[in-house]
């Protein structure tokens, strides 16, 4: 959708909502357009391209009144945008309106405006939570993409929960302030709603950064076993909303975090500082001058006017002795935290009713606040996060709650209890926390003994990567083994895999100062042509090793040497198995070529596609091109019956695209993670197979045709496979050099063999892949019989025939292949 379709979209909703208290300034139609009309012709690329947003009207949106919810207190129009209106609009996000909420930004209900009280999206007798009230319900209700609030109390995290929405609160100070009517200096931030969490973390990294730096030990990622402290007791909570809120936790658990039961008292007594005790003075310092002033105005809603005037009463000792007291409950709060992530906390107690808070506006509005109050003066970040619905149809919410400059591990694990994908690229990381990205090819890749080493450094997995093909890596001689890349001349090399990892700056000197030698971090130059930081070694070391880049990663290498558990026959039968990966020396590892080998009871084929291969123009052998030839020859193709002596296994092959080769195709068989590897035997090559589902029945033909010809035609459960030899075997060599040698009906007659592989259901026997691509989608339609078998296929022409086939030898299952 473009930005214009989606502004039109956004004003027809709110023409159809008809909710106005949403509302105090909706921008004209036809400028929001003007505004969208723009943002679709800068093109795509924008980050916010295409979403619509509103703003609190406590920030400061260029041509609207800042009320901050008192009509009086804005004598024009705002000259200039707030910092983070500025970044929206640069990011492509069109600004449609600014929205209601609690008088300067004092209350967690929603109704304390005279623009009239927000309504829930839902159940409109309900409080929609404040004070962001106007820019949550305008979220929840889809009629904006994302929104924009504060939080000092818990502002930006209330009405999140109870509109079943997503609220990000950053650590204070991370997103600029400026151009916001504070409600308490040292502990308002601006937040972000949002439905779902990868929208409000693009948000996040738009407006965030410039202002106070990440810490520069950050974490950048949970840990892949985080610890959740989780409070004894859940004060003020429903036993229903408990319910749900160890429904929340019993998501983490089964996702691998660890919770640790906490006392959480210390919050709770920081929290009732904020409005029973000295800190509540700043209130006043905000806009106490102006309440003053305007005693009289019918602007003022009561409740507001009466906290903000009584915190002017405030002694200056009682602000003293309280953030002392904050001080001392912090230190003792963060203590119980030292070994966790994070804390899961309720984000609020209840739902009222619009008429509960009326008749008792103070009260209730407390005991919305007893999980959101001390998060901002502990300097704490949280994630606000649905987790559920109570009988009544009211919206439960949890908060995520870290540490300062944990906002990443924070919203890691709001992730894991809403089941959204993890990203390789949190907000943190795009606003301003200093990172450097690491390439890592040994024992630091994710799964590998050491990548607690960079977890526990708070690093992210961003994911596989590749250097360029100018590098060879080396089994070290140290303890334990680990590899060493070093990057050698233009054509001795070829590409190494490895993962990407982004990780903190100031914690990549402390991941560097416990390398043990002979390792080194430097530059390395991937295949992009991008060069990133990454392990290296000396050259002495390296020759002092083992060449093993044929191998192409590490863990494929020792995956390979592994010793692994041997295989059975009955391990292998009955099986279609695709290969992932071959490994020989003084060659790049070859992971692309598509390589299928369907192994019935005693016999197999196996057919091998370089990947990349041009198509074949010739639609029939009789119209084979000397090009198509040449292109089938790159094809590897064989069938025939495997056995097994002593563990070494030994593919007889009966029908081969390819001359004969010297030595036998001999091997032994090991499975390690699920992977069976093939080693040669006199022959120096490793081969991955993974199975393509479980074993299943299976059924084999060896079939002659009435020139001699051999045949075999195999089924193994959905999958089949069928092979028919040349009329002669060709002679020793090689089979491009055999066709160059001989004229073009010849050359084309060298490539009448066929081995095809296909899939069988109600509708046919349908060849997916074979050495004569123009056999691709037919169907072999095989008459079967006891003694007599009839393939569909094609003589050289193209016309259709059918060959009649002697059985030679038959095992089948009855299921599979009735006669």
């Amino acid at each position: 959708m473009s930005a214009v379709e989606r502004v039109r979209a956004a004003y027809d909703a709110i023409d159809a909502a008809h909710r106005p208290e949403i509302w105090i300034t909706l921008r004209p139609l036809d400028d929001a357009l003007a505004d969208a009309q723009a943002v679709d012709d800068a093109g795509p690329g924008l980050p916010l391209a295409g979403l619509v947003a509103a703003v609190k009207n406590n920030i400061d949106v260029a041509g609207i009144p800042t009320t901050a919810g008192c009509p009086s207190y804005a004598n024009r129009p705002a000259d200039t945008d707030a910092t983070v209106v500025a970044r929206l609009r640069a990011a492509g996000a069109v600004i449609i309106g600014a929205t209601n909420l609690d008088q300067f930004a004092t209350g967690l209900v929603g109704t304390r405006s005279p623009y009239g009280p927000v309504r829930d999206s839902r159940r409109p007798d309900h409080i929609s939570g404040g004070s962001s009230s106007g820019s949550a319900v305008s979220v929840a209700l889809g009629l904006v993409d994302i929104a924009l609030g504060t939080d000092t109390a818990g502002s930006g995290r209330v009405p999140a929960a109870l509109q079943g929405i997503v609220g990000v609160k950053p650590t204070l100070g991370v997103v600029p302030i400026d151009g916001v009517v504070p409600a308490c200096r040292s502990y308002d931030c601006v937040t972000v709603f949002a439905r779902d969490l990868d929208t409000a973390d693009a948000a996040m990294g738009v407006i965030a950064g410039g202002a106070r730096a990440f810490p520069p030990d950050a974490r950048l990622a949970a840990p892949p076993t985080a610890r959740v402290a989780v409070p004894r007791e859940l004060p003020g909570l429903s036993g229903e909303w408990a319910r749900l809120f160890h429904s929340a936790c019993t998501e983490l658990t089964s996702r691998g975090v660890e919770l640790v039961d906490i006392d959480l008292d210390p919050f709770l007594a920081a929290a009732r500082l904020l409005y029973d005790g000295g800190l509540v003075a700043e209130r006043h310092e905000a806009v106490g001058a102006f309440v003053e002033s305007h005693r009289d105005s019918p602007d003022l809603d009561p409740t507001v006017a009466g906290i903000i005037e009584s915190a002017g009463t405030v002694p200056a000792t009682t602000l003293l002795r309280d953030r002392v007291r904050l001080a001392e409950l912090t230190a003792v709060a963060m203590a119980q935290l030292d070994d966790c992530d994070a804390l899961l906390v309720p984000t609020t107690t209840g739902h009222p009713t619009i008429a509960e808070v009326t008749a008792d506006p103070v009260a209730v509005n407390s005991q919305l606040g007893v999980y959101t109050n001390f998060c901002n003066l502990m300097d704490l970040c949280a994630v606000a996060v649905p987790a559920g619905n109570d009988s009544a149809g009211a919206q439960f919410g949890v908060s995520v709650v870290a540490r300062a400059g944990a906002d990443a591990v924070a919203l890691d694990i709001a992730r894991l209890i809403t089941g959204a994908p993890t990203t390789t690229d949190p907000w943190p990381a795009r606003a301003g926390l200093d990172t450097t990205t690491l390439l890592v090819v040994g024992a630091h890749l994710r799964g590998q003994p050491l990548d607690w080493q960079l977890d526990d450094r708070g690093a992210r997995w961003i994911g596989p990567a590749r250097t360029a093909p100018h590098y060879r890596m080396a089994r070290l001689d140290t303890e334990p083994p680990k590899p060493g890349l070093v990057r050698v001349a233009p054509g001795v090399g070829t590409t190494i895999a490895g993962e990407l990892w982004s990780i903190g700056t100031a914690m990549l000197g402390d991941f560097l100062a416990a390398l043990p030698a002979p390792m080194s971090l430097g530059r390395v130059e991937l295949a992009d042509g991008s060069e990133v930081v990454g392990f290296g070694c000396s050259l002495q070391s390296w020759e002092a090793g083992t060449d093993i880049t044929h191998h192409g990663d590490w863990p494929g290498y020792l995956r390979r040497v592994r010793p692994g558990t041997a295989v059975s026959r009955s391990d292998l039968m009955h099986r279609c198995w695709r290969r992932t990966a071959i490994a020989v020396p003084d060659s790049a590892i070859d992971t692309t070529t598509e390589v299928h080998w369907l192994q019935a009871g005693e016999l197999y084929i196996d057919l091998r596609t370089p990947a990349g291969m041009p198509a074949v123009t010739g639609t029939s052998l009789d119209t084979l091109t000397r090009d198509d030839l040449v292109t089938m020859c790159r094809q590897q193709a064989f069938a025939g019956r495997l056995t097994e002596d002593d563990g070494v296994w030994t593919w007889h092959r009966k029908i081969d695209l390819h001359p004969a080769e010297d030595l036998p195709d001999r091997g032994r068989l090991h499975v390690v993670d699920e992977v069976l590897i093939e080693t040669g035997v006199g022959r120096d090559y490793h081969e991955d197979w993974v199975a393509d589902g479980p074993g299943t029945d299976s059924v084999e033909l060896l079939l002659r045709d009435a020139s001699g010809r051999l045949g075999m035609l195999l089924r193994v459960g959905g999958r089949f496979g069928f092979a028919r030899a040349r009329d002669a075997d060709l002679d020793a060599g090689v089979l491009a050099d055999a066709l160059a040698a001989t004229d073009l009906t010849e050359a084309r007659s060298l490539l009448d063999i066929e081995v095809s592989l296909g899939t069988v259901d109600e509708s046919g026997w349908h060849i997916t892949r074979s050495t004569l691509p123009f056999r691709i989608g037919d169907d072999l339609a095989p008459d079967i019989g006891a003694a007599e078998v009839t393939t569909a296929e094609r003589d050289s022409s193209g016309a259709a025939i059918r060959r009649r086939w002697t059985v030679v030898a038959l095992d089948r299952a009855d299921d599979l292949l009735p006669l």
